[in-house]
């Protein structure tokens, strides 16, 4: 390995160590704060420390071969001492603002979505209900008027046959009900004469 090549790795190490420092505290700020379950916290580590790993392989890969030296690992504890010496406090400040202003983004769209699109077609399914009911109000009176109309002619004949017809031929059902209630109300009375008597 020739000393251009020593020199890149080293600055590549020193570079993934930076990228380290920011992915932990980029990490801690998601996902760590959120914790709630010991083996959902185990699994999520273990994915971090693996992407890591994959990453700096990757890096190594591309830049001597993935040949593994023992100043590779010293490179990579400078460079994350320099993020914590030198970019820790503005890298959080960094990160804190673009949360910020991504959730005034977000909320601004939101609201945005909802003025231009979930407010107007709420606007409009109300004024075509209303207007669907109004219709369906109108073609009912319509079609109650109509069947007034269509049912005149029978209403007037039955009219005219109930005149013809001789009512002294009809009985009337309450004076007959009043008789058998009667009938039965004296035969009751007899019984408990009869009994009254037998005794």
């Amino acid at each position: 390995m020739t000393l251009t090549v020593q020199f890149q790795t080293m600055l590549a190490m020193v570079f993934m160590g930076i990228w380290i420092g920011m992915a932990v505290d980029t990490y801690g700020r998601f996902i760590h704060e959120k914790r709630k379950w010991h083996w959902f916290h185990f699994l999520n580590d273990l994915l971090f420390w693996l992407v890591q790993a994959l990453l700096v392989f990757y890096v190594l890969l591309h830049v001597n071969h993935a040949e593994i030296r023992f100043y590779i690992f010293i490179a990579l504890i400078c460079g994350y001492a320099a993020y914590r010496a030198l970019f820790e406090s503005i890298y959080k400040k960094l990160l804190e603002w673009f949360v910020t202003v991504v959730v005034s983004l977000f909320g601004f769209l939101s609201r945005l979505f909802h003025g231009l699109i979930v407010m107007p077609i709420k606007w409009l399914f109300m004024i075509v209900t209303g207007i669907l009911l109004y219709v369906l109000r109108i073609v009912q009176r319509i079609a109650i008027i109509l069947l007034n109309i269509v049912l005149a002619p029978f209403k007037w004949l039955g009219r005219l046959v109930w005149r013809f017809i001789p009512k002294q031929k009809w009985y009337n059902l309450k004076d007959k009900s009043l008789k058998v209630a009667g009938f039965l109300k004296s035969v009751k009375n007899r019984l408990s004469n009869w009994k009254g008597n037998k005794k």
